[in-house]
């Protein structure tokens, strides 16, 4: 049972990065939240740390954009990172054997994490300052954090002010967590793709195709920022995405 934090306020509750370091045992497995929501404190921390506690570790991310991602020789007998998207960023990990990539629709994630398939022991989610009666938003990535949190035994809150207070099922309370600590980092910030005249072009043509009330698969890169340039008159769009910004 994790102690009521009703009653006092959160900045009396928070721990450092060693703390909760030091609480990891070698083997765990540990969750971070996704991509621009990774908890780069605790991140930065594990990775800076030469403590003999923190070998073996399996690191679980959904897609990395931080510093996970960089997986370098001499992380190799600490960690290893695994990864549900290979994308632009962690392409070449995985093609070196550097980082381990699950074939997973990402529909089908919160099952292989509540069934234990994908086994989760500690769970490091980066969420905003907790409002007057101790709830804090899990932002811009929501995901599969609440179904990671409910299988861990360890489960850390890093406090970042710079998070966004987003609505619906997002909400988890101070109680949630095990420890809680501050970020020291910045949030990461997705790069935006620059798009010449070819992609505008493309862009264009392919949004006067698609009229109002139609279904559309959307993803990143420089011909969706075209095209997102292009349907902004258009009304009563169905979209599927496996990420938006």
């Amino acid at each position: 049972m994790k102690p009521s934090r009703r009653k006092a306020h959160w900045k009396n509750e928070l721990v450092d990065a060693q703390t909760v370091l030091s609480k990891i045992r070698p083997g765990m497995s540990i969750f971070l939240s996704t991509g621009v929501a990774e908890p780069r404190t605790l991140v930065n921390s594990l990775m800076s740390s030469k403590d003999t506690n923190l070998e073996d570790l399996e690191l679980v991310q959904l897609v990395s954009l931080g510093q996970a991602i960089s997986a370098e020789d001499r992380y190799i007998s600490r960690y290893r990172l695994k990864t549900f998207f290979s994308g632009w960023i962690a392409s070449d990990a995985i093609t070196e054997g550097r980082v381990d990539l699950i074939p997973s629709r990402f529909s089908k994630i919160p099952r292989l994490i509540e069934s234990g398939i994908i086994r989760i022991d500690a769970a490091f989610v980066q969420v905003s300052p907790p409002d007057s009666a101790g709830y804090s938003s899990l932002g811009t990535s929501v995901d599969v954090a609440r179904q990671a949190m409910e299988q861990a035994t360890l489960v850390v809150g890093e406090i970042n002010r710079e998070t966004p207070r987003t609505l619906g099922d997002t909400f988890v309370h101070m109680n949630d967590f095990d420890y809680l600590i501050e970020a020291k980092e910045s949030l990461i910030y997705f790069p935006r793709w620059p798009v010449d005249d070819v992609f505008e072009k493309l862009g264009a043509n392919v949004a006067s195709l698609i009229q109002d009330g139609c279904c559309i698969s959307f993803s990143i890169g420089p011909l969706f920022e075209a095209m997102a340039r292009h349907l902004v008159n258009r009304r009563h769009l169905g979209i599927h995405s496996q990420f938006f910004t």
